[in-house]
């Protein structure tokens, strides 16, 4: 991904090395946060007009968002806004008559910012004066919080560097957001330890929204969660203390800790009375595929479900996946991307679009801006011949984001080496007979609509001039055999329809450009594979395919 490189201001009282301050984070709140937090829940419910319009089993974000209230369950026993602005004012007069007490500062910033209160969150943590580290973890919660990621990113790394061992695995641990042998592997990996800190790198370096942003504010969003779970276990030992835990506290509880993790703090409830997030937790960002499968089965379902994990950036979208079109080729011991992405698929205007292929969390990483406003663009990078996560990602100005993410790998190595089929607009004057004219007026994505004719350009590589080689062509319906004529027209030859094409041509050099143009006029709407297969002179074989849609978008 891009590198980062951020400041981090030190607030008051962080000079002293990281390592060397303890917090007795295990501990339950002492005063005076505890008798803050034990006043406020322990008082009577009033009656308060704001939730008479609040209809939970719509999913509307009721009582404020303050989930502890959960025995306020209908348009009366709610929290009157004087008793809500009377608890804010008792939070932040605590934490600034305390800013050395650990607690305090951080369930007051806490506290403010679950309900709302961002800016005044963010303003307490800055006074704060305990240990070093764990101001920054609570300075990291409230710039995310207040919509400022990058910020909070820099500050939550740089208290995990200095919080102990148990704390640090307990706010990094990705286990609930895992699925089948990722989840496996995972839980078999010590922590701390290398291994388990690579696989988190990848993942989050696969999760992150947006390659092309500085920061991973989905990463953010995890960890202030994970540190937010915390501090509630003890808001619970307060004001449940008869509520059963189990393990280490509520944390450890499966359901809570699972919900929590996945879908973001409770915001609202459903009509079976059970809390639920909506604002928080709209997309995953996760990949769909599994990440022990490897970047070439790569693969994203932005819409995440009630069993996904979820997330909803504030500082930008709504998110849409665009679809696009990349095709590989060989220059040297390189390899050239030739991309093109259909940003006319979304509602979204950009001021600017930008390119990335990188191989890791850790590099190697290729960036390019595109045309400004060009809805279609098509162009060529040449990277690394290493797995690679390639995207595009373009931001409107009001905020809503177009993203298109695909893994690649390099081309199969052997004697001979077919590239991608690159799909092309059938509008152009004549056949491509060079790279650079089919990437000029490649297809945004490879979708056939309207049209009768479908032109393929494609290069051999690995034989020398003169030396013969077989082409064979066929459509087949998803991968289950042929179902159309090809109709082939190479330098202005052109031959009778057959369920597969087959000729015999000599090598133009070690780079031989071929260019064809399809019918697909009998083709009804679906996924298909165009398949090319070549055979050299001493019989190795190449193969490559393309898939295609044909019909209405």
């Amino acid at each position: 991904m891009l590198p980062l490189v951020l400041g981090v201001v030190a607030p008051p009282g962080m000079n002293a090395p990281a390592g060397a301050q303890e917090v007795a984070w295990q501990e339950e709140m002492q005063n005076p946060i505890r008798f803050v937090v034990q006043t406020h829940y322990g008082r009577a419910l009033g009656a308060s007009v704001t939730i008479v319009n609040c209809l939970n089993r719509r999913g509307d974000i009721c009582f404020g968002g303050d989930h502890e209230d959960y025995r306020c369950q209908g348009v009366s026993l709610c929290r009157t806004p004087a008793a809500m602005s009377q608890f804010m004012d008792e939070l932040e007069r605590a934490a600034r008559g305390r800013p050395g007490d650990p607690y305090t500062v951080a369930q007051a910033v806490y506290g403010l910012a679950r309900l709302g209160f961002v800016d005044r969150a963010l303003g307490v943590a800055q006074v704060c004066e305990a240990a070093g580290w764990w101001c920054d973890l609570v300075l990291g919660m409230a710039y995310h919080r207040a919509q400022r990621s990058v910020e909070g990113e820099a500050h939550l790394r740089t208290g995990l560097l200095g919080a102990d061992t148990e704390l640090e695995c307990r706010l990094t641990d990705i286990e609930y957001l895992l699925d089948g042998r990722d989840g496996a592997t995972y839980s078999s990996l010590p922590c701390p330890g290398q291994e388990r800190r690579e696989f988190e790198e990848r993942f989050w370096w696969l999760s992150d929204p947006l390659l092309t942003r500085p920061g991973n504010d989905r990463w953010t969003e995890h960890v202030t969660r994970r540190f937010e779970l915390l501090l509630h276990e003890r808001l619970w030992q307060v004001i449940r203390p008869n509520y059963l835990f189990s393990g280490r506290g509520i944390t450890d509880n499966l359901v809570y800790m699972n919900e929590v993790t996945r879908r973001g703090p409770p915001n609202s409830q459903d009509n079976t009375g059970r809390w639920r997030s909506l604002e928080s937790s709209r997309y995953r960002f996760s990949p769909a595929s599994l990440v022990g499968d490897g970047i070439q089965a790569l693969r994203y379902n932005l819409e995440a479900s009630r069993w996904d994990e979820g997330y909803t950036p504030a500082e930008y979208g709504p998110v849409f996946e665009v679809p696009g079109q990349i095709a590989r080729f060989l220059d040297g011991d390189s390899l050239v991307l030739a991309v093109s992405v259909d940003l006319d698929a979304s509602p979204v205007y950009p001021r600017e679009s930008r390119f990335i292929a990188g191989g890791g969390p850790a590099g190697p990483f290729v960036g390019l801006g595109l045309p400004t406003r060009d809805l279609g663009p098509s162009f060529s990078a040449t990277v690394e011949a290493v797995p690679m996560v390639v995207a595009i990602e373009a931001m409107d100005p009001d905020g809503p984001v177009a993203r298109m993410r695909q893994g690649v790998m390099p081309l199969e190595p052997g004697p001979l080496v077919l590239s991608d089929p690159l799909l092309v607009s059938r509008l152009i004057p004549e056949l491509p007979t060079t790279r650079q004219e089919a990437v000029d007026s490649m297809l945004a994505q490879p979708w056939i609509g309207s049209a009768n004719e479908m032109v393929a350009y494609w290069e051999v590589y690995g034989l020398r001039e003169g030396q013969p080689m077989q082409i064979s062509v066929a459509l087949a319906r998803g991968g289950a055999g042929m179902v159309t004529r090809v109709l082939r027209t190479l330098s202005g030859r052109s031959e009778p329809p057959a369920t597969v094409v087959s000729w015999t041509e000599e090598a133009a050099g070690p780079v031989h450009p071929m260019s064809l143009m399809v019918d697909v006029d009998a083709l009804r709407d679906g996924d298909y594979d165009l398949n090319l297969e070549v055979t050299g002179p001493d019989g190795s074989v190449a193969v490559a395919t393309r898939r295609f849609k044909v019909g209405r978008r």
